[in-house]
């Protein structure tokens, strides 16, 4: 099923919901409307019945991050706009992934940028094609990691790694995020979904009762601070997004000719 609109394609396989960021011309890059038709799938999927969850991007991305023109737009229009966006649209779906009884396996079949790796991190599972990049590259365009990156990057990576991502917009390979434990394993381009099939199927035969309960459980460890943290960004966020250092940096990604119009991050 293609949503014209939101350019979100989902597909049932036996008990695993497939959804494929479809915006291949623009990398994959978020929408403020993408944001939201992706949130509704997440929270509606236990509802159809499925027990495990494969997030993609069409070829040849994963996804780019948040689409500059998009973002712009909503820039123009002030920083309590903005905030409400990030905060409504971006968090509701960073909260309804970690809030799912279902879990979300994400197969990275290309570059993670920005709000695409804040995005892969938040998922209970990565599994990434070899020929995979990934870059917190917020900190290029004048941002913070939106979608509680700085968070999702520390407790899987750790201080020092997550520090190095976030704060100077370092590209990786997919070797090198297996390393540091972003992703828990990778495979050539060829078996990445089938490779992710195979774990989801293996989760969608387990109780589905237990396993909500355990990933509840592994969530709780960063619950408490995580409704902080996302508020905080939203607010820090909409002061980002309508100040000089976003503007100047967003202007010259235009200038530049990036023709999908996505940001750096």
């Amino acid at each position: 099923m293609l949503d014209e609109a939101d350019h979100l394609l989902t597909e049932r396989v036996d008990d695993t919901l497939v959804v494929t960021l479809n915006r291949p011309a623009r990398r994959n890059a978020l929408t403020v409307a993408l944001v939201t038709a992706l949130g509704d799938v997440i929270e509606t999927a236990p509802a159809r019945a499925a027990r495990a969850i494969v997030i993609t991007g069409a070829p040849p991305v994963f996804c780019a991050g948040g689409d500059l023109t998009d973002l712009s737009a909503v820039a123009d229009e002030g920083a309590l706009a903005v905030s409400e966006s990030i905060y409504g649209r971006f968090h509701r779906l960073v909260s309804a992934i970690s809030e799912s009884p279902v879990p979300v396996i994400a197969a990275v079949n290309g570059a993670a940028l920005g709000a695409g790796l804040d995005l892969a991190a938040v998922c209970d599972f990565r599994i990434a094609a070899s020929s995979a990049q990934f870059a917190s590259s917020w900190i290029n365009v004048g941002l913070v990691p939106g979608m509680g990156g700085a968070q999702w990057l520390t407790r899987l990576t750790g201080g020092a790694r997550a520090t190095e991502l976030v704060l100077t917009g370092r590209t990786i390979d997919a070797v090198t995020a297996e390393r540091w434990n972003l992703v828990h394993e990778v495979a050539e381009p060829h078996e990445l979904m089938a490779r992710a099939f195979e774990l989801g199927k293996q989760l969608a035969a387990l109780p589905p009762v237990a396993l909500a309960r355990s990933k509840a459980a592994l969530r709780r460890t960063i619950a408490d601070g995580l409704g902080q943290e996302l508020a905080t960004l939203g607010a820090v966020q909409g002061t980002l997004l309508t100040g000089p250092e976003f503007a100047e940096r967003a202007a010259r990604f235009r200038k530049g000719g990036r023709a999908h119009g996505t940001s750096a991050k």
